[in-house]
């Protein structure tokens, strides 16, 4: 057996001795067959490895007799005519048979994977293990010798992704063994260079913490909150943030303590729910995620026709916290073969013209950085505004702009599928949603998919674009809550033991099955299921309820504070009464609430009402004093047993 070690500069091993891979060109070339392993490589993809886009007339006898050369280096005692066992020759190449050959890179996401089971089993020790052996195997960047190539970037991209993760589990394992100061110094180092990462931010900001570094931790967290802002528009994940509030209150789940040893007996699942260590989980694995496996079979269904050649549009839409952006996520991270161009449009910050594709237009540089940028795209990518004499050339310019992006990405789109995603879009700029809609004309004789995001609740400022892409034939993903079962899977999960199915019930029947919602309240159920129908509302709940309440017109919002007192379902005309709003007003105000998807009407019972999510009650509730509730709720009964007209 061969053995290659591809984790660095290329070196090769036959029957334990060194082997000399010779001249640069021919050692590109082992590189890409490694890079390949059992896979055929084409002919004309080693020309263009090996002499770009100009190879010359010798180029294929050159080629041969480096095969030549690595099958005598490969197989050194093999008799001559006899057929070789390392490197074959086919109709479609050359390849590398996956049987003879050994690499360092299949070792090591062997090493990486079976660190992360014994993480998830609760082993702490087992796991920094593994992780340790995984990443000393890395000598240098993954196939130094061609990582440039177009045809190799993706595989070397997955494989320092790979890596990174491998290192914070590494530093999570550390903690979880006591090893807080040893931690302490690798994530220092690791987020100074890779200051983006979210869950080395936490691992440092816990890591610190427990180093008895109080201020550190807090700086840290707040560094990274100011830099994704600045840098990419987005705010920190809720974990980051929920991290923050138990520092400063100094929550006893934070303090180290003793992984408790899995029982031998337990089935791998069962100790991968009994295992509770003091860390939080990292946003890899499956447990976290549940449910939505018909959007996503909906998704990868559009994906396949996009990439078939006949490009789709599909949006996603839902309430706030419902899971949108995680679910474009969990899509993108199991699509293969498409890389994925992600624009966000942040609404905490004013952003100028184009953001989202901006951040697309910068991802298509790396994804393909041997097609030339055309000028006019060029422009939008370094933010350029010159202003136009008058309106007709400011116009003539922004449809130059448009045309060129739309032929760039749909020309790159031909040679290789590619994913872009628009998220948040309710808050992206006009011109954004302009050029969206310029884009879908062209969407079908493409192989591009575009996904986007938006909340349901502001459908209304998204009418022009919708129409749009109507008419490119777009197809609508509609999330809704989790039901039982998922909000029984996510519970489980997240307190890493079976819960009741009462217990989902009634978590379910709270949130409404908002995976935001459910995550928030769990996390203050502090391992006690029998809790999640008197648990008080978590804070953050707490302040995406009033923020979406303070939406809503004042005659609304006094409409909906009233309802809260009747109940989770009310009629309307009975809290109009007690509002004293007048009957028309009222429910010109319920169709704006209903709009925003805070109540919805009652199929059954005409002029009848109920929250969307008992959540949105209790918060609204507890908001009115004491006193108000008392009168308030006298007003509702003596409007409930006076005479009613029919509606």
């Amino acid at each position: 057996m061969a053995e290659f070690r591809a984790l660095g500069p290329l070196e090769a091993v036959v029957a334990g001795r060194p082997v000399d891979l010779g001249a640069p060109k021919q050692r590109k070339l082992v590189a890409l067959l490694v890079s390949r392993v059992g896979q055929p490589v084409p002919v004309d993809v080693m020309l263009e490895a090996l002499w770009a886009e100009s190879p010359p007339p010798s180029a294929m006898t050159s080629l041969q007799s480096y095969v030549a050369n690595l099958r005598r280096a490969l197989e050194p005692g093999r008799a001559p005519r006899t057929p070789t066992k390392v490197l074959h020759t086919n109709d479609r190449g050359y390849l590398l048979d996956g049987h003879a050959v050994e690499v360092d890179v299949h070792r090591f996401e062997r090493r990486a994977k079976a660190g992360w089971q014994a993480w998830n089993r609760g082993d702490p020790h087992e796991a920094l293990s593994e992780f340790e052996a995984g990443l000393a195997l890395w000598r240098g960047e993954a196939y130094t010798e061609v990582s440039h190539s177009v045809h190799v970037a993706a595989e070397v991209a997955r494989l320092g992704e790979l890596r990174l993760s491998a290192v914070e589990g590494r530093c999570a394992a550390l903690l979880a063994v006591g090893a807080h100061e040893v931690a302490v110094a690798e994530l220092e180092a690791f987020m100074q260079a890779h200051p983006l990462r979210e869950y080395g931010c936490e691992l440092l900001s816990l890591a610190l913490y427990r180093a008895g570094r109080q201020a550190d931790a807090l700086a840290v967290l707040r560094t990274n909150q100011r830099r994704l802002g600045d840098e990419l528009g987005i705010d920190p994940r809720p974990a980051l943030q929920h991290l923050e509030r138990e520092i400063l209150s100094h929550a006893p789940a934070l303090d180290w303590r003793p992984a408790q040893p899995v029982p031998v007996t337990a089935t791998p699942r069962r100790a991968a729910l009994a295992a509770r260590t003091p860390l939080p989980a990292p946003d890899t694995g499956e447990e976290i995620f549940v449910g939505r496996e018909e959007s996503l079979r909906h998704l990868a269904a559009v994906s396949a026709e996009a990439a078939g050649g006949r490009g789709q549009v599909v949006t996603v839409s839902g309430e706030p916290g419902i899971g949108k952006t995680t679910l474009l996520r969990r899509f993108t991270e199991l699509a293969t073969g498409a890389p994925v161009l992600w624009g966000a449009c942040p609404g905490h910050v004013a952003t100028p013209p184009l953001w989202p594709w901006r951040q697309v237009l910068g991802s298509a540089g790396t994804h393909l950085p041997r097609r030339p940028v055309p000028g006019p795209v060029a422009e939008v990518l370094n933010g350029e505004t010159r202003q136009p004499p008058s309106v007709a050339d400011a116009d003539a310019v922004t449809l130059r702009q448009f045309e060129a992006i739309v032929h760039y990405l749909t020309r790159a789109s031909h040679a290789r599928p590619l994913v872009i995603v628009l998220d948040h879009l309710h808050q992206a700029d006009p011109a954004s949603l302009q050029l969206l809609a310029h884009l879908a004309e062209s969407v079908r004789t493409s192989r591009l998919l575009v996904a986007a995001s938006y909340r349901s609740d502001a459908a209304a400022a998204l009418a022009t674009t919708s129409a749009a892409l109507a008419r490119a034939d777009m197809t609508q993903v509609e999330l809704s809550g989790l039901d039982v079962a998922e909000a029984r899977a996510l519970a489980s999960a997240m307190l890493h033991r079976e819960v009741s199915g009462a217990a989902a019930e009634e978590l379910r029947y709270r949130t409404g099955g908002n995976p935001f919602y459910l995550r928030e309240l769990i996390k203050v159920l502090d391992g006690d299921e029998s809790r999640g129908g008197t648990a008080s509302v978590p804070a953050p709940v707490r302040e995406v309820v009033l923020g979406r309440v303070a939406q809503l017109c004042p005659e609304a919002v006094e409409l909906l504070s009233v309802a809260a007192v009747a109940g989770r379902s009310f009629a309307v005309d009975v809290v109009a009464e007690a509002s004293s709003i007048e009957i028309e007003e009222a429910l010109r105000a319920v169709d704006t609430i209903v709009a925003a998807g805070l109540i919805r009407e009652d199929p059954q019972r005409l002029g009848w009402y109920s929250f969307t999510h008992a959540l949105t009650a209790e918060v609204l509730y507890q908001t009115i004093g004491r006193l108000r509730r008392v009168h308030l709720l006298r007003r509702i009964r003596a409007a409930a047993v006076r005479p009613r007209k029919t509606m």
